[in-house]
């Protein structure tokens, strides 16, 4: 039984979810650390991992469903990340 090719949007979402898990790992990492340069790394990593979070956010899926377009808690999703990394990016610089 075929319920759809959901592989683009499965995987589109598995690299959301790894951008977000990485910039996760770098706040912890930057929250425990006392080191001056390792600080000033950590900040320039997560400064590049949110660019690349927004880049992955406004990526269009590659193939979305007809009842999941417009407002649907995918896109709102979609959007919040899209926001917060742009906070993010904007906070880090």
């Amino acid at each position: 039984m075929n319920r759809g090719d959901h592989r683009s949007t499965d995987a589109a979402a598995l690299r959301l979810a790894a951008a977000v898990a990485e910039i996760e790992g770098l706040h912890a990492a930057l929250l425990h650390t006392a080191d001056p340069g390792r600080r000033k790394r950590l900040l320039a990593e997560l400064a590049r991992a949110a660019e690349r979070l927004a880049a992955l956010a406004a990526t269009p899926p590659g193939r979305v469903p007809g009842q999941s377009r417009g407002n649907s808690a995918r896109a709102r999703r979609r959007l919040a990340v899209l926001r917060g990394a742009e906070w993010l990016t904007r906070r880090l610089r």
